[in-house]
This record gives C-alpha cells, structure tokens and sequence, in this order.
C-alpha cells in the first residue's frame, strides 16, 4: 500500500509542478513527504553525491539574487517543489538534487530495495523543462554533451 501512496503522491506532485504551482497566502502546500533531499543519499552514494556537490546543479539556488528567489524562476533552482521547502533556517529543496532528475526518492531512502518511481538515467525531456529558451541565460541545450557533465563519477 506504501507503493501505490507513493506512486500517487509522486504523480500529484508531478502534475503540481507540471502547471507551475507555487503558494499563495493561506493556500496549503503540496505533500513533500515523498522527497528524501540530496542528504539522504550521501551515505549509499558516497561517489555520485561528492562529484553533484561540485557541480552549478548542486549550487544552483545561490546563482540567484535574493530578488530573483522570489520569482518564478526559484522553480529551476530548487528540487521538486518551485517554492522553497525550509526547515528552521536550511532550504532543504535548495539547489537541483538527486530527486529532480531521478525521481522522488523518500521510499527508496527508507528502504533501498524500493526502485518504483526511481529513473536511473533520465531523458532528454527532464533536462529540458529547465533547459530551454523560458531562461533568461539560455545559451543552447545539448542533450547528448551536457547529461554526462552533471555529475561525472570518473570510475
């Protein structure tokens, strides 16, 4: 049952983001229950975290100006949620994270076995919902050159 709760909370959050959902005053947010956060997966991927944490993807969030953070274009920078997710003074959606590309990840940060909803090798289509020419700094997408670069582990 946890599957299928997850399954439909991660298609809910999807179709949120999908439409560009962000919070109104007195609007209640979406669940973020099925997000782990980039946290949760440095223990087991101790390699694919270390090489994120170097990259523009993991800093993405500081790029911009506290101004532009509260504009439309915070959803880029954040993971899952185009709002910040805060708990006390850390934006734990902060930066493009594990989840955005492959998927919420709190079942599978609860139990590894757990792959549903988990995509190991996103397409081209992920990339571009923030890669494209809606971004002021748009400068051309390369799927095929720029998917090896996010997190390079040179094994």
């Amino acid at each position: 049952m946890r599957t299928i709760t997850t399954l439909f909370m991660s298609a809910v959050v999807s179709g949120l983001l999908a439409v560009g959902w962000h919070a109104t005053p007195g609007a209640q947010a979406p669940d973020t229950s099925t997000f782990a956060w980039a946290d949760a997966c440095k223990d087991c991927h101790k390699d694919i975290y270390a090489a994120w944490s170097q990259t523009k993807h993991a800093r993405a969030l500081n790029r911009l100006s506290s101004s532009e953070q509260k504009q439309e274009c915070v959803g880029c920078h954040l993971t899952g949620l185009k709002q910040p997710v805060e708990s006390g003074s850390k934006v734990l959606n902060a930066g493009v994270q594990c989840e955005s590309c492959h998927g919420a990840g709190a079942a599978h940060a609860g139990d590894p076995t757990v792959k549903t909803g988990l995509v190991k090798e996103p397409g081209e289509q992920v990339c571009l919902e923030c890669h494209n020419d809606r971004s002021p700094h748009f400068r051309g997408f390369v799927y095929a050159g720029m998917s090896r670069l996010s997190h390079r582990v040179v094994k």
